[in-house]
């Protein structure tokens, strides 16, 4: 199982106490922080807390360390925790046996509450003590892959600070608490812990729970400015400069390039040269197939089988990990299509091209067009007539976000799909008779403008592609069956009739009931099976089986293989509706190969709120090595199957309205 990411982050512009000055882009900060999280890195939003200005009370902080992380059934070995803090920090001098080894002073952030006085005396700040102890206990729980990042200050003495430095510093002197409000706002078991002493307050070089990123060397301020904190703003800007799968802590720090003189961030912890966030977020993106010189051009693990065709076009890429630096190395046109590859040249013949590498599909170059009429409306009528400015009417040739050929047309009788915005929302009516026979003719996408609404008609058509792509020769036709039966879920063996029916099933709904797929292989070939779940009503397709790299053929001549082990990478099927529906159904595509090929290239996630059949095959790691390449004499075949899955909820189940 892949390693994820689950991060706090704290934000504090607006302060509690009037005695303390309020800061202008802390909360920017953390939302971007959040946004790079999410977008770059695929963090799902309920990994990430966010506690902004008054929620982010010193209370609240510590009860969502502890609920978010520390104990959080989720999190396991191996997963990154992020502490993110941006807004004041502060000093004093420690009372006595502070930390257990008398330090001097007490460095601590500040929380809104800082300094307020409650019942019990005044609020402290999370001091350095607490937040050793507080990182030991989560290591403790849940491993050592823990990175606080605190931009913010704490000791800017050696310059005077004047009304305008002091606006734009992320420090606040404290002066009313006493040692014990220090020691009483101590988190719970900080007493029996003794903190590294190979350094001060946070800059402890030894600490093996977590590394810490600070702003600024002791001594030195950490500065704001409009655009964001000094830190923060360098460290999302060096995404676009460092292919962070590949960088350590202390090389991240040595590239930042902070754009203020006299403030130096700073790296410590024992783990320093460990991989940004132990390499967590930074997993293969299946989109990516490998390539390999061969003679003068490059061969293209993607081939007749998944969708390509002569003109396909594909940017070349140094390595397949997501989030990472990844920049275009070449524009790749494929001009010699084969079942399982393809070979391509790069565009611009002084393109810088490897031996190897991994590529990334940019046009599908689809034969026919994806139609799509478009429905005018009073209401949204500026929306309309930019999705219109984006899309090719029909004379024209053009190709938009996702690579397809969509054209534009005037009548619902000549498209694919008609498409009307309205109510903050896409309507998306689909003629195609395949779809309507089967599924719902109107599905609804959430719209946020006109080039998300694009994407959403490039989502249909990707998935109309690949729902109807087939074999023209029909090479393996009458040779393969499929079966769809229930499971047995204590015997997990497959029981009763098969339920496909010239291609069909209607299944009740029933929770928990599970199913498996037989494959019966009456040819004398050796075959590789791929089986994906498309979900009409989210335009979803996943992966339900994928065979290992490397592995011997799981379908071999004259033999059956079934789908729904509940081994792993053979998960059992099963079928939901959600709460407002009465009825859903789907498509079970299988793919057929006589030489194995990576297919994570045809998944497509949802665009709403729709639930696939399982998670997809995890995808190839990018020092997998691949099956022998195919010589080019070897006769390779393939073929695909198409199965529709109704779901219908029984009548005596209740909807909700």
């Amino acid at each position: 199982m892949a390693a994820r990411v689950f991060a706090l982050i704290i934000g504090i512009d607006q302060y509690k106490s009037g005695q303390i000055w309020n800061l202008t882009s802390c909360v920017d900060d953390a939302l971007n922080v959040k946004r790079w999280l999410m977008d770059d890195l695929h963090v799902p939003r309920d990994q990430i807390c966010v506690l902004l200005d008054e929620k982010a009370s010193k209370r609240a902080i510590e009860d969502k360390f502890i609920s978010h992380l520390v104990s959080n059934s989720a999190i396991e070995s191996g997963d990154a925790m992020i502490v993110y803090f941006a807004g004041h920090g502060s000093s004093q001098s420690a009372p006595d046996g502070w930390c257990n080894n008398n330090s001097l002073h007490v460095e601590m952030i500040c929380p809104y509450d800082h300094t307020t006085r409650v019942k019990e005396g005044r609020v402290a700040g999370i001091t350095d003590w607490s937040i050793h102890a507080m990182l030991a206990e989560l290591s403790e729980a849940k491993g050592d892959n823990i990175t606080l990042i605190l931009d913010c200050c704490f000791s800017p003495t050696r310059t005077r600070l004047n009304a305008r430095s002091r606006r734009s510093t992320r420090w606040t002197p404290t002066t009313k608490l006493d040692g014990d409000d220090l020691y009483a706002g101590l988190w719970r078991g900080a007493l029996s812990r003794k903190i590294p002493c190979d350094g001060r307050g946070f800059y402890q070089k030894t600490t093996r729970s977590h590394v810490t990123i600070l702003a600024c060397n002791p001594g030195e301020r950490a500065m704001e400015e409009k655009d964001g904190g000094r830190l923060t703003v360098a460290l999302l800007a060096a995404k676009d400069v460092v292919p962070l799968h590949r960088t350590s802590y202390g090389q991240l720090m040595r590239d930042l390039s902070i754009q203020c003189e006299g403030q130096h961030p700073v790296c410590v912890g024992q783990h320093r040269d460990r991989v940004v966030f132990g390499g967590a977020p930074f997993i293969p993106d299946g989109q990516y197939v490998s390539t390999m010189r061969q003679e003068k051009h490059l061969r293209i693990e993607a081939g007749a089988i998944h969708g390509i065709v002569e003109g396909s076009e594909f940017s070349l890429h140094e390595h397949n990990v997501r989030g990472s630096l990844n920049p275009i190395l070449a524009t790749l046109q494929v001009f010699e299509v084969h079942p399982t590859w393809s070979l391509a040249r790069p565009r611009n013949q002084l393109a810088r091209a490897n031996d190897a590498g991994w590529a990334r599909i940019t046009r599908w170059n689809n034969r026919k067009p994806f139609h799509v009429h478009l429905k005018k409306t009073c209401s949204s009528f500026i929306q309309w007539w930019r999705l219109r400015q984006m899309l090719p009417p029909r004379m024209q040739e053009g190709a938009t976000t996702g690579g397809f050929k969509i054209v534009r047309v005037e009548k619902a009788s000549e498209a694919d799909i008609s498409v009307k915005t309205w109510d903050h929302r896409l309507s998306i009516e689909r003629h195609d008779t395949l779809i309507t026979k089967n599924c719902p003719p109107i599905v609804y996408v959430p719209t946020i403008d006109s080039a998300a609404d694009a994407s959403a008609i490039d989502a249909a058509a990707r998935f109309h592609l690949h729902l109807h792509r087939k074999n023209s020769l029909f090479p393996l036709r009458d040779q393969i069956s499929m079966d769809l039966c229930r499971l047995d879920e204590e015997s997990w063996r497959m029981v009763g009739p098969n339920l496909l029916e010239k291609g069909q099933a209607t299944l009740s709904h029933e929770d928990g009931t599970l199913y498996a797929v037989s494959l019966e292989n009456k040819s004398e070939l050796d075959l590789w099976p791929y089986l994906f779940w498309m979900d009409s009503t989210g335009y979803v397709i996943s992966s339900v089986y994928q065979p290992a790299p490397n592995a011997s053929a799981p379908l071999p001549a004259k033999s059956k293989f079934m789908i729904g082990t509940g081994d792993v990478g053979s998960e059992a099927l099963s079928f939901r509706l959600n709460d407002s529906e009465a009825t859903n159904s789907g498509f079970l595509k299988l793919f057929l190969s006589t030489s194995y090929a990576p297919m994570n290239i045809v998944e497509q996630g949802p665009l709403t709120v729709a639930t696939p059949v399982r998670e997809a095959i995890a995808p190839i790691p990018e020092d997998t090595p691949l099956p022998s390449p195919t010589s080019p004499t070897s006769r390779e075949l393939w073929d695909s199957m198409i199965a529709c899955i109704t779901i219908v909820r029984k009548a005596r189940e209740e909807v909700n309205p």
